[in-house]
């Protein structure tokens, strides 16, 4: 109960000493610190009460004609006119360069396939000449006379046709044919060498191949010049030779028909760039 009535007694002393303190602020701010006179920084300004529209207007009156020119003092130093400003100079026209053409575009020529000679016709073998009648006399009765003796005598007994070796083939007929097995068997080869590079495609080469009846190599030169050549396949040039004569190497010995043939067969093949 003590502990209580104490914080009782502490609060109305606490709102006690709280009202009296807002009465002297009050006080305070209602009474002026200091005496003294009032001062105004700025000067009184008079006001006339007039009505809301005037009966004449106040405003000046602008004139339309121009203002007359001012004179001179007679000491005045003359001023002279400015020069005009010379005109700036008209730009040079810029010629422009014209274009150089655009270099046309040369069509690359594509190799010719090789043509196919249709093989030579078989020859048909010769006919067999027609037996010769018996004659008469031969197949006579035997009478017991010898008239007609004589005349069996003179003549000469006919030979029957005897069936030979076939007939051998001409030198045409066995180049043509090695042409075609030739060129049949070195392309498989030719495929797998051939060189890769850039304008590769444009060489040309032509190789003179001397073959034996049975189809074995004698030798293998080059015919003219490599056609197609460039700055930018020269590296592949010698490759392109060489590749070349390796594919025929490869290929050999070749089937070629060439029965009762012994002389040389010569071939040229011609080689060019294989896309892939």
């Amino acid at each position: 109960m003590a502990v209580t009535r104490a914080e009782r007694g502490n609060q109305r002393s606490g709102i006690l000493v709280a009202v009296v303190a807002h009465v002297l602020i009050i006080g305070l701010l209602s009474v002026q610190w200091t005496a003294g006179e009032r001062r105004f920084d700025n000067p009184p300004m008079e006001v006339d009460l007039i009505a809301e529209t005037a009966a004449t207007s106040s405003a000046p009156v602008i004139s339309e004609t121009p203002p007359a020119a001012r004179l001179g003092e007679e000491n005045a130093v003359d001023i002279a006119a400015p020069e005009p400003m010379p005109a700036p100079p008209e730009p040079e026209p810029v010629v422009r360069p014209t274009p150089a053409p655009a270099p046309k575009q040369v069509s690359r020529p594509t190799p010719a396939p090789p043509k196919k000679t249709p093989p030579a016709a078989k020859k048909a073998p010769p006919k067999a000449a027609p037996k010769s009648a018996p004659s008469k006399s031969a197949t006579a009765r035997p009478t017991g006379r010898l008239d007609g003796i004589t005349d069996g005598l003179g003549r000469e007994q006919t030979k029957s046709p005897s069936k030979g070796a076939p007939a051998a083939k001409t030198a045409a007929e066995v180049r043509r044919s090695a042409q075609l097995a030739v060129d049949r068997e070195i392309r498989p080869y030719w495929q797998r060498n051939a060189p890769l590079g850039y304008e590769v495609e444009l060489l040309r080469l032509t190789l003179e191949i001397r073959l034996r009846a049975d189809g074995t190599v004698i030798d293998v030169k080059q015919v003219g010049e490599l056609g197609g050549t460039t700055e930018s396949n020269a590296p592949q040039q010698k490759r392109f030779v060489e590749q070349a004569r390796k594919s025929v190497v490869q290929a050999a010995p070749f089937e070629i028909s060439a029965e009762g043939y012994d002389g040389v067969i010569v071939i040229r093949q011609p080689f060019a760039a294989v896309r892939r």
